[in-house]
């Protein structure tokens, strides 16, 4: 028998009650005795006194008989994988918070802005106020405003298409969302299901500037009234961009969207579609991309909602700004 056998063996007679574990002693030992008398008396009476003895005592033990067993030690729990936080948009600047809803893109007035057709806009998050050069500066290292001086609450400009796409990705890694362009040089890529910020499609800008309004301009269609939201080329003409949020906000709280400086938007510049859409990004090719918002040098029909303008990528120009959105999701 091998030692494991052997232990085995002990073990189940450990567990056995006393009186049997003593009778079963007894009894080897009695047989043991008959089997030894014959060859020597006295080896007979020993080993039946220490068959009996061991018997005795392994039936009053309270502790089995120990058996080496080889311990496996149990695989580390897998590590805790923390999950990613859904972040709130920027700390560095405002937010709006803007509704899914359907509206009537475009007007009768030029041919660009036909024909009027609707749309419908999912919802998202947009800057309360264009980019500052103060908010560029920090993000990018550099500030391009004119005129020269520090960085300060003016919208920024002199950034091209390209430029404002890659403050967009900056500011997304900056703050651990994934970027929503791939540059490779002039060739960009947009990733619309991408978390990280990006510019305005033409149709939310135009939708966001409505505000839910069907008028020329946000307030209505009183041009008179149009200096109290708008920086413009009318009787307060001023010669170069001014600080953001010094007029009145439109229905959903966005500042600046009618004049200061024109605003990039992610579109192509082409001609409208004569049927409804649903966020649309427009063209897939062209020469320029769409501008918004018109300018502190522009006229007051430059204004309006509706008015279109384009820019090639590259250009860069002292009435040109920026202004980001992000793609609404709750945070829990």
């Amino acid at each position: 028998m091998n030692a494991g056998k052997l232990f085995a063996t002990l073990r189940g007679v450990d567990y056995l009650p006393a009186w049997l574990a003593i009778t079963l002693g007894l009894s080897t030992g009695v047989l043991l005795g008959l089997l030894l008398f014959q060859t020597s008396p006295l080896m007979a009476g020993v080993g039946f006194v220490m068959l009996l003895g061991g018997a005795v005592a392994l039936a009053g033990s309270g502790e089995p008989i120990a058996v080496p067993v080889k311990l496996v030690e149990p695989p580390p729990p897998p590590p805790s994988v923390e999950p990613k936080p859904k972040l709130e948009p920027s700390p560095l600047v405002e937010w709006v918070e803007i509704p899914a809803g359907v509206f009537a893109m475009g007007s009768d007035e030029y041919d660009s802005e036909q024909p009027i057709h609707e749309v419908r806009i999912s919802a998202f998050r947009c800057m309360k106020f264009l980019v500052t050069r103060r908010i560029y500066q920090d993000v990018m290292g550099n500030d391009p405003g004119w005129p020269e001086d520090e960085a300060d609450d003016r919208p920024v400009n002199n950034v091209s298409w390209y430029d404002s796409i890659d403050f967009c990705n900056r500011l997304s890694e900056r703050e651990g969302l994934t970027p929503a362009y791939h540059r490779d040089h002039d060739d960009v890529a947009w990733d619309s299901t991408a978390d990280g910020y990006h510019l305005l499609t033409e149709a939310e800008w135009e939708y966001a500037c409505r505000a839910g309004t069907t008028t020329r301009w946000s307030f209505g269609d009183d041009e008179d009234r149009l200096g109290e939201y708008a920086w413009y080329g009318g009787k307060a003409r001023r010669q170069y961009a001014q600080p953001v949020g010094q007029k009145r906000l439109n229905p959903w709280g966005l500042g600046d969207l009618h004049g200061n400086v024109w605003e990039w938007c992610q579109d192509w510049y082409g001609t409208y579609p004569a049927v409804s859409q649903t966020d649309p990004t427009g063209p897939t090719t062209g020469s320029g991309r769409v501008t918004r918002g018109g300018d502190f040098l522009g006229n007051a029909r430059a204004m309006r909602s509706a008015n279109r303008g384009y820019s090639a990528p590259d250009a860069r120009r002292y009435n040109l700004g920026v202004r980001l959105v992000r793609e609404w999701r709750p945070v829990e």
